[in-house]
């Protein structure tokens, strides 16, 4: 969708659109937000799904541990239990933010204005998800160290990890970042201007 060609409708001395007109972009605005929402509901349950798998396997393995292998010492390794409630927490974050913008914007449908309202609401998610993922990135990166101390501390990990925990890992982290920073310069800070001069043209 592109959101200057609905500016320039709006703009335009010549040029005032027709009742026609104004229900097809508000059938635009409100498809781009469901399709918006949508994505967020498939890489919430993505990312939560992800979590249970670990968790469950996490929990089984300190509960019923293998025989074969080392129990689970909460006292000696609880770095890894923090390592996992991070990202939980930013995902239950990010459901209820979703919840209360879906309850703030019930009535998007109403009107472009209110699409318009809506789409900016999400902008603004969308942005505040990408300062919480930066984040979570610089705790974990901070706590990488300590996760690597215990499990080599317990005898579960040796030399082998360091390259990997300290090397390969802060490669991807910072990939991730310049890409999340991309996409807030590149994507985000435009359409969040674009939709607030379309909302100040239209009220």
């Amino acid at each position: 969708m592109n959101f200057a060609d609905i500016e320039n409708v709006w703009r335009s001395p010549h040029n005032r659109p027709s009742a026609a007109e104004l229900e097809q972009q508000k059938m635009n605005l409100t498809t781009d937000l469901r399709r918006r929402h949508r994505s967020f509901v498939i890489f919430i349950a993505v990312v939560t799904g992800a979590l249970v798998l670990l968790t469950g396997r996490m929990l089984l393995f300190a509960l019923w541990p293998d025989p074969a292998s080392d129990r689970f010492d909460f006292a000696q390794e609880w770095s890894f239990l923090l390592l996992l409630a991070l990202p939980w927490a930013a995902a239950l974050l990010f459901i209820r933010q979703y919840r209360r913008h879906r309850a703030r914007h019930a009535d998007y449908e109403r009107s472009i204005a209110e699409s318009v309202r809506a789409l900016l609401d999400e902008n603004r998610l969308s942005s505040a998800r990408l300062k919480v993922v930066a984040i979570l990135h610089g705790a974990l990166l901070i706590m990488l160290p300590l996760v690597v101390y215990q499990l080599r501390a317990v005898g579960k990990a040796g030399d082998e990890i360091l390259v990997p925990a300290f090397v390969v890992w802060p490669a991807v982290a910072l990939g991730i970042g310049g890409g999340l920073l991309y996409h807030y310069r590149r994507k985000l800070v435009p359409e969040r201007r674009r939709l607030e001069g379309l909302l100040a043209a239209y009220e």
